[in-house]
């Protein structure tokens, strides 16, 4: 176990996209299962490659990473408010087109096309947290309510107005996030994902700064 003293909070860096991968995978299993298929080494090198590229929808570019003294990533908070997105949401399509055929991105596209509706609208004045993680082999008590507290401070002093967080219905984070004073704001479910394909809802959390 890897004392909360021993962990610095800084911007993410590129590297170490294997562990990256891992981390982002935990936020939303089902949701990268179905958009990225059944091969876990296909998932974890999409993953990877979004993290390490300068622009994208999981770019370190947009983390903070929690890092151990040697330098290991523990954890981050990826997240950006809403005149961000176009252009991450570019960058992702260009990075993957880098890297895969014109086949695996064609299935992606078609298994993305109702995800358009899963997120809801990220009002103006709001910051978005997209994906909050720690790792669970060396566990770090409190690292989870530090990166998410440190996003509504810094959120605060950027001048936002509510911070946000989607998460899926069925994560057991959803009383972490309610305890420490975010409410639900609404739920978004699409019936033909959760019927066919077991996909979860999805709850919009908001903290008023």
């Amino acid at each position: 176990m890897v004392d909360l003293a021993d962990i610095e909070i800084r911007p993410a860096t590129p590297d170490q996209g294997e562990q990256a991968a891992e981390l982002l995978y935990t936020t939303a299993r089902p949701i990268f299962d179905y958009l990225y298929g059944p091969d876990p080494t296909l998932r974890a090198g999409i993953l990877a490659q979004l993290w390490q590229a300068e622009e994208s929808m999981f770019s370190h570019s947009h983390a903070l990473g929690a890092y151990r003294d040697d330098g290991t990533l523990m954890g981050i908070e990826l997240g950006f408010d809403e005149s961000a997105e176009a252009a991450a949401f570019a960058g992702t399509y260009a990075a993957m087109s880098d890297h895969l055929s014109k086949d695996q991105l064609a299935q992606i596209g078609e298994r993305r096309r109702p995800f358009v509706y899963l997120t809801p609208f990220t009002p103006p004045g709001n910051y978005c947290v997209h994906n909050l993680a720690v790792t669970d082999t060396d566990k770090v008590p409190g690292l989870g309510r530090l990166l998410l507290q440190g996003a509504f401070q810094r959120a605060a002093d950027a001048g936002y107005k509510q911070v946000c967080l989607d998460v899926m219905d069925t994560n057991p984070a959803v009383g972490f996030y309610l305890h420490l004073g975010m409410h639900l704001a609404c739920e978004v479910r699409i019936p033909d994902l959760i019927e066919q394909h077991g996909l979860p809802s999805i709850y919009r959390m908001v903290m008023d700064l």
